[in-house]
C-alpha cells in the first residue's frame, strides 16, 4: 500500500472516531415503559404514539425481534382530529 492509501485510511479512521468534546448537551434517549419495548412518550402524546408505531410498521422484518409490549397503552385523543396513514 502506497503512503497516499495509508494516509487516507489513517485519516478516515481518525475522523470516524469523533473526537467529540463538543460541549453541547447530550442528546437524551426516551425511556422505555419499564418492561417494555414501548417508549414512554408513546404512552403520553398521542402524536408520539403514531411516530412510534409509524416506526414499527415501517421497520418491519423478518429477523427481528419481537417487541415487548407488557401493559403499556398507547396514548389517545379525543379531541385531535386522525392523521392521515
Amino acid at each position: 500500500m502506497n503512503q497516499r492509501h495509508l494516509a487516507g485510511l489513517l485519516a478516515l479512521l481518525l475522523s470516524a472516531c469523533g473526537g467529540g468534546g463538543g460541549g453541547g448537551s447530550p442528546a437524551t434517549a426516551d425511556p422505555f415503559v419499564s418492561g417494555t419495548d414501548v417508549p414512554r412518550s408513546a404512552t403520553e402524546s398521542p402524536a408520539a404514539a403514531f411516530d412510534f408505531a409509524n416506526g414499527v410498521a415501517a421497520s418491519v422484518s423478518e429477523t427481528s425481534e419481537p417487541l415487548v409490549l407488557g401493559d403499556a397503552t398507547l396514548a389517545t385523543s379525543e379531541t385531535e382530529e386522525p392523521k392521515p396513514l
